[in-house]
């Protein structure tokens, strides 16, 4: 009995050995794979209306070749870049072979090469009701003193296409990101941040690229005087406070007189159209190290005059 029973387990031990070593070696099979092309085709649905069965002569380990055939009809949804696809009438595409061998994979699992059964793949993709909105950045940003934002924060993409019911997305005019939130920032912002999907609707993007620079500033308040452009001859245009205070931020490190030849002025033309005679400060010559200035007070009271002498 014992023998009988030591011969069987050798038996057993020798099938499993010589099935692991055949299945452990590379062969080749002809092999038929349900797939549900997903891709971002502009104006089609996400996902292929039905799955399309993509044949070839695929070779792995015989490991492999048991699990896909064991898989049955179960489909294999495969994410496909949009620039693969030819459309050719109506709802339907064509992926050729050349595009498909890169998601073989994907399609039949790690370390397979496969030959196709035939040159092209035909899917159908639904027409989708659709149409473009800009993303707008949501953020907290606290910045270490002396520290401040170089501009806004740029998104890539910045904008998307957002699908779904036409009364759905009739009333959407843009897409929120995620709140993009830093604190104690002394240096540039780079990352990613998802998307806000409106319910209902589905997006071209899930998330995008955020950028914001930021700089070291120094702050320097000077007391300049105001002066006037555009007045006509014949006329004077007096400004009451003749002089003001500008508050100046200027990138780290500066050197010399960072005011350079900066003037400060009111426009004329802005005073005719005014009603209450007030007008901005505005600026010209900043040099290229200044991030941003404010005057104080922002407007001046200014009064017509004919110069003295006149009729």
């Amino acid at each position: 009995m014992k023998r009988s029973t030591s011969f069987v387990l050798a038996v057993v031990a020798s099938i499993a050995i010589w099935l692991i070593g055949n299945l452990s070696r590379e062969t080749t099979g002809l092999v038929s794979v349900p797939v549900v092309a997903h891709s971002s085709i502009v104006g089609r649905s996400e996902a292929a209306m039905e799955s399309v069965q993509v044949t070839a002569n695929v070779t792995a380990s015989g490991f492999r070749l048991l699990g896909l055939s064991l898989r049955r009809n179960r489909p294999v949804a495969v994410q496909m870049d949009p620039g693969d696809f030819h459309h050719t009438e109506g709802d339907f595409f064509t992926i050729s072979t050349n595009n498909l061998v890169r998601y073989t994979e994907a399609i039949y699992g790690a370390q397979t090469k496969a030959q196709f059964a035939s040159d092209l793949v035909t899917v159908r993709f639904a027409p989708e009701s659709y149409k473009k909105v800009p993303v707008v950045p949501v953020s907290q940003i606290r910045f270490r003193e002396q520290y401040m934002a170089m501009g806004d924060i740029r998104l890539a993409p910045d904008s998307v296409l957002i699908y779904g019911n036409p009364s759905r997305i009739a009333g959407i005019d843009k897409v929120l990101t995620r709140q993009i939130s830093k604190y104690d920032t002394d240096r540039s912002l780079h990352g990613k941040v998802r998307l806000e999907t409106p319910a209902g609707t589905r997006l071209s993007a899930k998330e995008a690229s955020y950028s914001l620079d930021v700089s070291r500033y120094v702050g320097i308040k000077e007391t300049v005087r105001v002066g006037v452009r555009n007045v006509p001859e014949g006329k004077i245009l007096s400004v009451y406070p003749p002089t003001v205070d500008i508050n100046f931020r200027f990138i780290f490190p500066i050197s010399g007189n960072p005011m350079g030849s900066a003037s400060f002025y009111v426009d004329y033309n802005e005073f005719a159209s005014s009603i209450g005679g007030k007008c901005m400060v505005r600026a010209e010559g900043l040099p290229e190290m200044t991030i941003s200035w404010e005057a104080d007070p922002e407007f001046c009271d200014c009064v017509e005059s004919d110069v003295a002498g006149r009729d």
